[in-house]
């Protein structure tokens, strides 16, 4: 379950990212202290060139696989097995946390064709 407290900081975090356009070593220092691991990981997505926008669908390429993320939801299985059935204790994947950061930054993604 998510706490009100992981939710505030969400938040927070969010209204951060939408008022800056650059992912600072501060912000990602924040993404790091609200997602841990995740966090960690959607950094190096999003540095690796691996967030991809195709017409208004996102993808976000994996260490086997590419994954298609639909606002917080995702195709992979961390998403099907920790965060739909609550046992982490955030509301989203790496994947899903790497295209919300470029969503809201609108910038760091990769624009290929449909």
């Amino acid at each position: 379950m998510i706490s009100e407290s992981f939710r505030k900081r969400k938040e927070q975090l969010f209204k951060r990212l939408q008022a800056s356009s650059v992912l600072s070593p501060e912000m990602e220092e924040q993404i790091i202290e609200v997602y841990q691991n995740r966090g960690k990981r959607a950094i190096e997505a999003i540095k690796g060139g691996r967030v991809i926008k195709r017409g208004q669908r996102w993808f976000v390429r994996g260490k086997n696989d590419e994954y298609e993320v639909v606002k917080n939801f995702c195709t992979c299985t961390d998403y099907v097995m920790n965060i739909s059935t609550e046992k982490a204790n955030v509301d989203m994947c790496y994947h899903a946390l790497a295209k919300n950061i470029c969503q809201a930054l609108n910038s760091y993604y990769v624009v290929e064709p449909e």
